[in-house]
């Protein structure tokens, strides 16, 4: 007769953490980690341009305060989100001396974030980090909500983890060095948060928007709190898209994600989520569910911040062809929201407002109804 053990681990644990919003935070957080600990050592990971203009200055920094710090860095770009990479990181670490009262602190972009929160995710069974994002696309997607992971050739994000930071400090002044194209790609995400759950906050971007890419830091503090009120709201509901919810942040990224893949990584995240955006809209209008109005509302937004409204001249060469669509759609198969075989979309039936479907936030769409989304975005 079998016996039956139960090992009983309920149990309630806070993973709150605060996002802190202002000019000049950068310089405070050290003085902050005296204040309030994280560990007795920091692994600052950061990729190699992040390492030379903030990394070495921002070791100083902690060292001064007498923290124990070491600054690991990568080569920069989204090749870079590999287990080879992820590897070598968890290597230095241990040659460091870093054990498990250590934190980690992920200076730079999303790819950095993603990186670092993995690395922290995984070193020693998981050790503290803390999300310090320098870009525009970092400070409203991948710094905040805990998921972080690493790439595979065959898709984006395919291994990784649900692990929240312990806090996570927005700088706007690090904007002001920010090239103009990556202001533009973090605008991305901003007027993604605006279409799936807050029509104000794309008023805003359709009347303001510009005002982003001037670096007005009052709209870009304004525009940037609306967004990540969307994503902790989303976040706070679903944190491990257990219910669904979470699913709404990846309007546009389905084909997006697909689209970087194809170009090798070559087209940025946020201009590939706004093509994906375009095309997203084209299916939600053919299937009924949004209005013909409202999708050219959202291209005239993309079209006004200066998102190109086709995919560029090689990338469209390659999914024009036999081999690259083959390619195209490969990459959607190995989405995540693939289920029983059959991809699943975030689609909207409104502007702020994504399509419910049979109780759930995606709606399963087919080849031919792809293909007509890709049709809006080919030259």
């Amino acid at each position: 007769m079998d016996e039956r053990i139960i090992v009983r681990l309920k149990r309630y644990q806070d993973d709150s953490y605060p996002l802190i919003i202002g000019e000049r935070v950068f310089p405070r957080i050290a003085e902050e980690l005296t204040r309030n600990p994280l560990g007795d050592s920091y692994a600052i990971i950061a990729d190699s341009n992040v390492a030379r203009l903030y990394g070495e200055n921002f070791k100083r920094m902690m060292r001064d305060k007498n923290l124990r710090a070491f600054l690991l860095s990568f080569p920069a770009g989204e090749k870079s989100k590999t287990v080879k990479v992820w590897q070598s990181l968890i290597e230095k670490m241990l040659k460091s001396g870093l054990g498990r009262d250590s934190c980690v602190i992920a200076l730079g972009g999303g790819v950095t974030g993603d990186l670092a929160g993995f690395v922290s995710a995984s070193y020693l069974r998981g050790i503290p980090f803390i999300q310090v994002p320098t870009s525009l696309l970092a400070m409203l997607d991948a710094s905040i909500g805990g998921k972080v992971g690493i790439d595979l050739p065959s898709g984006k994000n395919l291994i990784g983890a649900f692990f929240q930071p312990k806090a996570v400090y927005i700088d706007l002044t690090f904007l002001e060095t920010l090239p103009k194209i990556h202001l533009l790609n973090g605008m991305a995400e901003a007027v993604k948060s605006g279409l799936i759950a807050d029509r104000a906050l794309f008023a805003m971007i359709e009347k303001k928007g510009n005002e982003c890419l001037k670096l007005n830091l009052e709209i870009l503090r304004k525009v940037i709190k609306r967004a990540l009120l969307v994503k902790a709201g989303v976040v706070e509901q679903d944190e491990m898209e257990t219910l669904g919810l979470r699913k709404i942040l990846n309007y546009g990224h389905t084909i997006g994600h697909s689209l970087e893949a194809l170009s090798g990584y070559q087209l940025l995240h946020g201009f590939a989520v706004s093509l994906g955006m375009r095309a997203s809209a084209r299916i939600s209008v053919e299937m009924g569910f949004l209005k013909e109005i409202d999708a050219q509302r959202q291209n005239k937004v993309l079209d006004s911040l200066g998102f190109p409204g086709k995919i560029p001249g090689r990338l469209c060469k390659i999914i024009k062809t036999s081999s690259g669509k083959t390619r195209f759609f490969d990459y959607l198969t190995q989405d995540k929201k693939v289920r029983s075989g059959q991809l699943e979309m975030v689609l909207l039936s409104e502007i702020g407002r994504v399509k419910r479907f049979d109780n759930s936030w995606t709606v399963p769409v087919s080849k031919q109804m792809i293909e007509m989304g890709l049709k809006e975005i080919l030259e």
